[in-house]
């Protein structure tokens, strides 16, 4: 089954709804490749089925939502055996790529899962009784683009809020390893392991979160707690091992690039002021 409506529309409008429509789809239905002069976004009500755009391929099914973006070569088709369900909007304006990206879409990232797919979905839906092409009806369907772009961009970020509260977690949890482990012989693979990160990842969150690498925040976190122990009576082999250093001398460089000054002289300099 397809239902579709096509309307005439103001040109260089903030935005403006181009088409949008629903279709039940036949096994192997397909579109392209083709390039659409508009945006358009399908939400897969049911079924399955693939999209490519460029060099990606996508499997999706119930519950995604996939962007075609104007000048972007980009072919889709329903599963053989499972064919999806769909509607889609089609439409342009000068604010239309921001509220895409807004929503998490955009050409190199076409395809968003949604839980609200079905009250997404109901909005588009709602379009097709403003079908006529008077004035009224014109701004009414914007009206249920910008109620359609309200949910997504909400959920968008709720999302974008969930993962940062992740990567806080990550980040604390790699920082408290540090802490807890920062005597013994311990690698930044390692910590990524014990939090369950990939290293490059994990490296990411230090970047994003403390502005430093990783191996800079174990060293800076080892020499504060090594500048604590040359107050006490150790050695210096002895504060060094304390660390998680067993060679004196790589510690004591690494002291120097870290604190501007040997532990020597940092010792030496405590005793002065005593």
């Amino acid at each position: 089954m397809l239902e579709k409506y096509t309307f005439g529309q103001h040109d260089l409008t903030d935005i403006t709804v181009i088409k949008c429509g629903t279709e039940d789809c036949l096994p192997g239905h397909s579109w392209g490749p083709g390039i659409r002069s508009h945006f358009v976004l399908h939400l897969i009500t049911a079924g399955q089925g693939m999209l490519k755009t460029g060099k990606n391929e996508y499997l999706l099914e119930r519950g995604d939502i996939f962007l075609v973006s104007p000048d972007t070569i980009a072919e889709y088709r329903a599963d053989h055996e499972k064919p999806w369900s769909y509607v889609w909007v089609g439409f342009r304006g000068l604010i239309a790529d921001s509220l895409c990206r807004e929503a998490g879409l955009n050409p190199r990232q076409p395809v968003t899962k949604s839980e609200i797919i079905d009250k997404l979905a109901d909005i588009i839906r709602e379009m097709l009784k403003f079908s006529g092409g008077s004035r009224q009806h014109e701004l009414l369907r914007i009206a249920m683009l910008y109620k359609f772009f309200a949910g997504l961009i909400d959920q968008n970020n709720q999302a974008a809020s969930s993962i940062e509260t992740r990567q806080a977690e990550y980040l604390r949890q790699a920082v408290r390893y540090i802490e807890n482990n920062y005597a013994d012989d311990i690698s930044i693979s390692g910590i990524a392991s014990h939090v369950g990160l990939d290293r490059s990842y994990l490296y990411s969150l230090f970047q994003r979160f403390l502005h430093i690498t990783p191996k800079a925040y174990l060293t800076r976190y080892r020499m504060t707690k090594a500048g604590e122990l040359l107050r006490t009576s150790l050695s210096i082999g002895e504060v060094a091992h304390s660390v998680g250093y067993s060679d004196p001398l790589l510690f004591s460089k690494a002291f120097k690039r870290e604190q501007g000054i040997t532990p020597s002289n940092y010792r030496r300099d405590l005793e002065k002021n005593l």
